[in-house]
Formats: structure tokens, sequence, C-alpha cells
């Protein structure tokens, strides 16, 4: 009977990592070892040499990729194998039994760094930003084809074939890949950009990550043209609240009448201002990473309020009395507005203009409102809370209604 072997099949794929005749890999008391074995007079000697990396599945990729370099030089009698090691791990000769971090370990320490130390960002964000993107890189960081630059890697994850993994009808459906989504294709070349920096700065990984500038711009294509944001017309606004229920057009009133991001709604309450007058407040600032990576909050503002239509709906006089939702985000408030009729036959029509319209669309309504009554936009920003530049760079100032109708009135 053949005698069954107790190798791991992880174990017989590590050794298949040296697929050249006289190459082998094996086990040494827990490491990966090379040793180079050639019949008498062959032009190569006889060589060993210990790797730093563990004997474990995780080090399949990494081994067979510092073979794929070292195989070469050594066969050509050039460099002795020790030496080609040294040079392709880049470290020296009093860090050789450090250990190259095996890829899902230089991600799962990527995150904790963006999580607690770099700009210190959300979990979420960390997933939509960074996360989807490294679970398809590391697909194609391992296994016989893996990638062996930082611009061969970038190549395959945005030409990944990906399928819709949500549950319901469409499940399992093929996606457009990231290079056909001008965005998603920016942000998943930053993403790896800086994950694989971090990988060589931070993990030993090979040089040969670090993708040269003039790849890296080439890669990621241009810039996409921002969507035109849609500004609501007061008769707009008006049928919305109609026809929500109380609680979610309260929500509508608010964020059209004084500006303010939905998240807002919850932290504003009504105080006395200096005048001695009722009005209503933000108290919680927003939340943002400055240059250093320091998280810091705008400060909390005074509520002013741009009518609707002549109206502004008694909502300082009445806040306390107000029926709001229990909770209300960006998030809810899409949701209960994509269930309406009336919001999906006006994202339809501002699509045919070319225009993009969101709950965050309110917002960019105040703004654009609020230019035609008040000329400084300094008082602009600071009433909706960010600075000048931020107004100006991310929303309506103006649009061709108000436009036709201020050059009419001029002349």
């Amino acid at each position: 009977m053949p005698r069954q072997s107790k190798k791991q099949p992880w174990e017989k794929a590590l050794q298949a990592t040296a697929p050249w005749r006289g190459w082998t890999v094996c086990n040494e008391r827990g490491k990966v070892r090379i040793k180079l074995q050639f019949p008498p007079g062959a032009c190569i000697a006889n060589a060993s040499a210990s790797l730093p990396y563990e004997w474990a599945e995780s080090s399949r990729q990494p081994v067979y990729a510092l073979l794929l370099k070292i195989y070469e030089p050594v066969m050509e009698g050039g460099i002795t194998l020790k030496a080609a090691i040294a040079d392709a791990l880049a470290i020296s000769d009093h860090k050789s039994q450090e250990v190259v971090t095996p890829w899902p370990g230089i991600v799962a320490a990527f995150r904790e760094h963006k999580l607690t130390l770099d700009n210190r960002i959300a979990e979420k964000t960390f997933e939509a930003s960074y996360g989807r993107y490294l679970n398809v890189a590391l697909l194609h960081l391992d296994g016989r084809n893996a990638a062996q630059t930082g611009k061969a890697l970038m190549e395959k994850v945005l030409t990944h074939q990906r399928v819709n993994q949500k549950p319901g009808k469409k499940h399992g459906e093929a996606l457009k890949p990231w290079v056909e989504m001008p965005k998603s294709r920016l942000e998943c070349c930053l993403a790896l950009k800086k994950f694989l920096e971090y990988a060589v700065a931070e993990h030993r990984q090979p040089q040969s990550f670090l993708v040269p500038e003039a790849d890296y711009l080439k890669i990621r294509g241009a810039d996409a043209k921002s969507r035109k944001k849609a500004v609501l017309t007061d008769a707009e606004v008006l049928e919305l609240i109609r026809l929500l229920p109380e609680t979610w057009a309260n929500v509508i009133k608010i964020c059209r009448v004084f500006g303010v991001r939905s998240w807002e709604v919850a932290f504003i309450t009504r105080a006395t201002n200096d005048d001695g007058e009722p009005q209503l407040r933000v108290t919680k600032g927003k939340t943002y990473n400055t240059r250093g990576g320091v998280k810091e909050e705008t400060d909390p503002r005074w509520l002013e309020a741009v009518a609707v239509d002549g109206s502004t709906f008694g909502l300082v006089e009445s806040w306390d009395q107000l029926k709001l939702p229990p909770t209300v985000t960006g998030k809810s408030l899409g949701a209960v507005l994509r269930r309406l009729p009336y919001w999906q036959q006006l994202m339809a029509e501002y699509e045919a203009r070319g225009e993009w319209l969101r709950p965050y669309s309110l917002r960019d309504t105040f703004s654009v409102r609020a230019h035609g009554i008040v000329q400084d936009d300094t008082l602009i920003a600071a009433a909706m809370g960010h600075t000048v530049e931020v107004h100006h760079r991310s929303y309506r100032t103006s649009e061709w209604r108000s436009v036709r109708t201020a050059f009419a009135e001029a002349s």
C-alpha cells in the first residue's frame, strides 16, 4: 500500500513555489529554506539559505515573488544565493531573520494605522475608501499569477471583473470594472498607492511595489468632471412637503430654510441671541481632519433663514413642539424620498438636464437662494458652517434661472 503523505495541501503548494530543476523549498525549524543542488560539474555551486518567512500558508506568495527575483541573477552566476536574497529583500545582514509581513497582515496593519494613527478615519470610511479595493488586491497578490509590481497590481485591480454581492434579485450580476468608472478609478488608484507606500516603508516589501509618478498618473486617468448639482424650485419644495408625512415634511422645511446638513437636525436648539431674540442654533460642529491629521470640529453656529415662497413655516416659534423622526441622517432621508413617486419624477427630470438630485440638494438650494439676497459670500459660508473656500469649491452659488432674472431686472 502506498505511503500516505502527511503534508498539508498548502505545504505542497509552498514547496511547488520553486519549479526549477535543482531548486527546492523546505521547512527548517519553522522557517522557509531554499536549497540549490546540482550534479557534479555544473556551473552553479550548491548552496542553501534561510528566508525570513514562517513555514506557513501565508508565505506562499512572498516566497514565490522572491524566487522570481533571484532565479536569473543566481543562475547567471553573477551573485551568490544569500547576496541575491539580501538584495531582493533590501534588508541588512543583522535583520536577516526579520519576517517580511505577508500581504493579509499588511492590510490589517494598514487598516489599524488609518483608524488609530493617521487620519483616524471611521471604519465605514475605511471600508468605502480602502477596504473594497484592498480585498480585491489581495486576490492578485497571491498565486502563480500574482502581481510583482505596484503598476501591475493597479492594472489587475482596476480591470477585475466584479459581481453584485448584495442579497436580492441582482445578486451575482456583473458590475462594471472600476477602470470604467472615473471616480472609482481615481479612488482605487489613490488607495492602492497609499497602501503600497505603507507596505514598502513599514513592512519591508520590495521597492518594485512603489508606483512611479508617471505610471500612476497614466493609470488613474483624468479627473472625472463633477456632476452639476440640482437646485430645487420653491414650488417643488412645497410639493415635497405636502406629499411627505408630517415628521419628514418638517425635516425638508428645516434643511431648506436653514441650509443645514440632515444629521445636524438632531443638534438644533432654540436659544436667545445677543439681540435678545429667539433663534435656532446648531450645537455640534462638523468633524474634519487638519492637514496634520488631527481631528477638529467646526464651531457651533446660529442659523439664518431663507424663506420658501415667502414663508419660514414658523420653525423658530414652534420649534419645541415640532414633530421629527427619531433619527435623521442623509441615508434615512434619502430612503424616504426615493419611495416617493414625485421625487423619482424629479430625479429623472433633473438627470435629463444633466443635473444630480439628492437630499443634499436642499443645502445647495439654500446656498443659491441665499446668494440672491446676501451679497457677502463669507457671511453665507458662515451661516452654512464652512469656509468660503469650501463654499465656492463644493456648493452651487447660482443657477441660470436667477442669472436670467438678474440680467432682466438690471436692463
